[in-house]
């Protein structure tokens, strides 16, 4: 008598959300079939790439944990200007600094004291602009339901989808402030940088009380 021999079955492994994928789940709320490139030349599969990018913006201008960087150090040129990269959406200067900073014609500006030039480094609180596969997948997600929306609204008028997917994006927002307050370990008790520097209650350390 020989030997059965049984063979699992094939199991797919979740990956994580590309832009193709995103652009697809945005035209498939309009009825539209899904695309393999997303350089198709269908203006339909481009103004969702558009809407897209737009969305990721505007949600990482909020400012997130994996976005923001404290204290982050900005170099003068030899002229003593100092030029902005593209990808910040904001900067500040620290509360306590006697400087009134911000960003004019590219370069960074001095209000208080009318000027383009600083003699040395000028340590500013930064939200950067990254691209849509560099957010957390949670982002990703909540871009890409919040996008559908927009897509569906703009494209065909649909005010039929746009209401079907609002609850989609309110779970989908409220996902990505869980996994940001997760990361950021918030509570009242944060230095001038919003760093924290007393630890957050864990209710496992409760048992090594005495």
């Amino acid at each position: 008598m020989g030997l059965r021999v049984f063979s699992l079955p094939e199991t797919k492994m979740a990956i994580k959300t590309t832009k193709l994928a995103a652009v697809n789940r945005i035209l498939s709320n309009i009825g539209q079939s899904p695309v393999t490139v997303l350089d198709s030349g269908n203006p339909l599969v481009e103004m969702a790439e558009l809407i897209l990018d737009e969305v990721t913006s505007a949600i990482q201008a909020e400012g997130w944990i994996f976005n923001t960087e404290y204290a982050y150090p900005f170099m003068p040129d030899p002229d003593g200007c100092i030029v902005i990269p593209l990808n910040v959406l904001s900067l500040d200067s620290n509360g306590l600094s006697n400087q009134f900073l911000i960003q004019r014609e590219g370069k960074l500006y001095d209000k208080a004291a009318h000027t383009y030039v600083f003699e040395g480094k000028q340590e500013l609180d930064v939200v950067w602009l990254f691209d849509f596969m560099d957010m957390p997948e949670a982002f990703r997600e909540y871009a890409t339901i919040r996008a559908a929306n927009v897509f569906a609204g703009r494209s065909v008028g649909s005010q039929e989808a746009v209401a079907f997917g609002q609850r989609e994006e309110v779970l989908a927002r409220a996902t990505a402030i869980e996994y940001d307050t997760q990361q950021g370990d918030y509570n009242m008790i944060q230095n001038q940088d919003g760093y924290t520097t007393y630890p957050t209650y864990n209710p496992f350390t409760a048992a090594a009380r005495r």
